[in-house]
């Protein structure tokens, strides 16, 4: 019988996405649908993502970008709105003294289906891991060398070093659990993308894919083992620039907005401010605006030089352009207010012209030739590339750009705007990747400053999947040691540390401490909670809104 529900409904949304169907029915046990007698409830959510690939193991899309939310795909671990941990799939775990390994136990006896009507068992868990360790090489689990079930609920994960909280703080969030009825034999999962492909165990199961229409439909999986769900359908609409989404949310016609590490920027502010039922979904933002030196090119791999230009930027000016008036001047830790082990303590900073100036003339960066530029302390002419992240995802990178090319020339250093890089976000990536850029300016998202920390764009570590080129030994010990932390007090105890060697070595900067928009309407659901960078869209929201 099983394999008959699983055959009809791989079946039916095969027919759905490739057919691209409307508007679906309610929903139904597993995520199999049912017919309802009352018109069913529609979330309505927008995004500036396309639907392009409907797979757990895509990341980037609208699709992939919705499972951080927890909406289809179900993590083994969650995380609170403060950065702590919370069990999902994985209920709970205790860590071994060592730090080498850890118990778990797993959601496998809650009565959970995935969503073509088979049961999530320990097979499931076991295979997850395997899959994920052998065929995959997810960088997320780095660390993981092998899992040995315990019984039906419970399995030990070893590791290959001291790193068993900073796997769960790595999975957390991004670390789905996989059917392996489905993906067992996938010898290329990046490449598979049948119907099958986006069947999970979460809240909601992709129903169907209108893609004239640029909108996916979810149906609620009934008896949903954490709680009732509000909504029988959840649509995500794609929409074609930010402010079309914007447009769309003042309107009515959707209900909130969630774009992944794309908050409205506060320059749009006034026009979701004073809409009637419109919050503006104001939070602070784990995330920030940085500027990254490269440690590969002369002369930011100086530290004298590295050092001036941190004195020479008008953060109050930086601030503001980010930020608007809600924005605040960063301090000199990098690790943003909202996150664990942020430092308080640690000065704020200012501009110091003079200074900056001072630095420079002690460091051998002199005018020698007149014309208010100074050459590189072996006389040869000095001209710094400043490359800032794409304009596709938001305009406020060019203008700090300006900004900073502005500031420096201040003090007599000459810059040239990058834009050679900038005509696709590949060649952008690949500029970066490559090491050879002299200033960055990229952002940490709130994911990854929850799990990785903004210094995971500063450090040459993690298997080449960044563009981190600081190579100080000091800064990268200390950096390992939240690899190895045995717990949240040891984490957050290495990350104040750190936080001390990036203003000492002067490895970059924020640019801002600002407020994340991620506005939504308050007419049709109430119950909303809003998490800091991520909005009213996250895992927690499925059960917490009802209908008003």
């Amino acid at each position: 019988m099983k394999k008959i529900l699983s055959l009809l409904l791989t079946i039916s949304m095969f027919v759905s996405i490739v057919g691209c169907s409307g508007s679906p029915g309610g929903g139904g046990a597993g995520g199999t649908p049912s017919v309802q007698e009352e018109a069913p409830v529609t979330l309505k959510i927008g995004t500036t993502k396309a639907p392009e690939v409907l797979s757990i193991m895509y990341e980037r899309d609208a699709f992939g970008r919705m499972n951080y939310t927890g909406i289809c795909a179900a993590a083994f671990v969650d995380r609170g709105a403060s950065g702590e941990l919370q069990p999902n799939i994985m209920t709970s775990w205790v860590i071994s003294e060592d730090n080498t390994s850890l118990v778990a136990e797993f959601a496998t006896d809650r009565g959970i289906l995935w969503h073509d009507g088979e049961a999530l068992t320990m097979e499931d868990i076991m295979f997850t891991f395997e899959y994920d360790m052998e065929v995959r090489n997810l960088s997320y689990i780095h660390g993981l060398a092998r899992i040995e079930k315990i019984d039906d609920t419970h399995a030990r994960l070893y590791f290959d070093s001291p790193c068993a909280y900073n796997f769960l703080n790595a999975i957390a969030m991004t670390v789905f659990v996989l059917p392996k009825h489905i993906w067992e034999g996938i010898d290329n999962p990046d490449k598979y993308t049948g119907p099958e492909a986006a069947i999970n165990c979460g809240p909601y199961r992709l129903a169907s894919v209108d893609r004239d229409a640029q909108t996916m439909y979810y149906e609620s999986v009934e008896n949903y083992w954490k709680g009732d769900l509000a909504a029988d359908i959840v649509s995500v609409r794609t929409y074609d620039s930010k402010d079309a989404l914007i447009m769309a949310l003042c309107n009515g016609e959707i209900d909130a907005m969630y774009d992944y590490s794309s908050p409205v920027d506060a320059t749009k502010l006034s026009s979701i401010t004073g809409v009637e039922d419109l919050n503006p979904g104001m939070s602070d933002n784990p995330g920030n605006y940085q500027i990254v030196f490269g440690f590969n090119e002369a002369p930011t791999s100086d530290l004298a030089f590295r050092k001036a230009v941190i004195c020479a930027l008008d953060y109050e000016l930086l601030a503001v352009s980010i930020g608007g008036e809600e924005a605040q001047v960063p301090g000199a830790g990098i690790v943003a207010p909202p996150n664990l082990g942020f430092r308080e303590d640690l000065p704020q900073l200012a501009q110091d012209v003079e200074r900056a100036q001072q630095i420079l003339d002690e460091a051998g960066y002199l005018d020698v030739d007149g014309d208010g530029y100074r050459e590189m302390p072996d006389g040869s002419p000095m001209d710094v590339l400043v490359t800032p992240n794409s304009a596709q995802t938001t305009s406020i990178y060019p203008r700090l750009a300006e900004i900073v090319s502005q500031n420096l020339a201040a003090v007599g250093v000459k810059t040239t705007i990058d834009t050679e890089h900038l005509v696709s976000s590949d060649a952008l990536r690949e500029f970066i990747y490559s090491g050879t850029y002299e200033i960055y300016l990229g952002a940490t998202t709130s994911g990854k400053a929850a799990h990785g920390t903004a210094f995971f764009y500063f450090v040459q570590e993690d298997n080449g999947t960044h563009w981190g080129t600081c190579t100080i030994p000091e800064v990268l010990e200390t950096y390992r040691g939240l690899k190895t932390a045995s717990d949240e007090a040891a984490y957050v105890e290495t990350l104040e540390r750190l936080q001390e060697q990036a203003m000492e070595y002067a490895i970059g900067a924020a640019l801002c401490w600002d407020k994340c928009y991620f506005p939504y309407r308050t007419d049709r659901f109430e119950g909303w909670s809003n998490f800091p960078g991520w909005g009213v869209i996250h895992h927690d929201t499925w059960c917490s809104i009802s209908v008003k």
